[in-house]
C-alpha cells in the first residue's frame, strides 16, 4: 500500500499496480507520475495538482478529489464507483473506455476544458457550462463543423 503525504511533490515516479487505502492528501503535486493499475479507496485529494499522470486503468471506489486540477490526465479505462470531482478543474483529461458506477460522478462545480472519452459521462446530469465546455471536442472528435457563416 502506498502511503501519500501532505505538501509533496512527486515527480516522475512509478506508483504501478499498488494501492491507496483511506488516506486524505492535502496539497501535494504530481508531475509525470505513472500510477498505472492503482486501486484507490476511500481516499480524499484535497488541494492537489496531476500534469501528465497515467493513472490508465485504476480502480477508484468512495474517492473525492476536491479542488484539484486535472492537466494532461490519462483516466482511460478506469472504473469509479461513488466518486465526486468538486470544484475541479479538467482541463485535459481522458476517460475512454472508463466505466461509471450505477451512482453518477458528483461533478458540482467542476469546470472542463478539454474531455476526451465523454462517453463515460452518459447519463450525468450537467451544468449549462460543462455542456457548452464539451461540445469543441464532441463536434472534433465526430468531426462535425461549424458553418462558419453562423460563428
Amino acid at each position: 500500500m502506498l502511503q501519500l503525504t501532505k505538501n509533496k511533490q512527486y515527480v516522475s515516479e512509478k506508483f504501478v499496480r499498488t494501492g491507496i487505502i483511506k488516506q486524505r492528501i492535502e496539497d501535494c503535486r504530481y508531475a509525470a507520475v505513472d500510477l498505472y493499475e492503482t486501486s484507490v479507496q476511500e481516499s480524499e485529494f484535497v488541494d492537489c495538482k496531476f500534469s501528465s499522470v497515467n493513472w490508465r486503468n485504476s480502480k477508484f471506489k468512495k474517492v473525492t478529489f476536491t479542488n484539484c486540477i486535472f492537466d494532461k490526465v490519462d483516466m482511460s479505462g478506469c472504473e469509479f464507483i461513488s466518486c465526486a470531482f468538486l470544484d475541479c478543474e479538467w482541463e485535459e483529461i481522458s476517460l475512454d473506455r472508463s466505466i461509471i458506477g450505477q451512482k453518477k460522478l458528483d461533478l458540482t462545480g467542476t469546470k472542463f476544458e478539454v474531455v476526451a472519452g465523454v462517453e463515460a459521462l452518459a447519463g450525468h446530469t450537467l451544468s449549462y457550462q460543462q455542456a457548452i465546455a464539451l461540445l469543441p471536442g464532441l463536434l472534433k472528435e465526430k468531426e462535425i463543423r461549424l458553418d462558419a457563416e453562423t460563428v
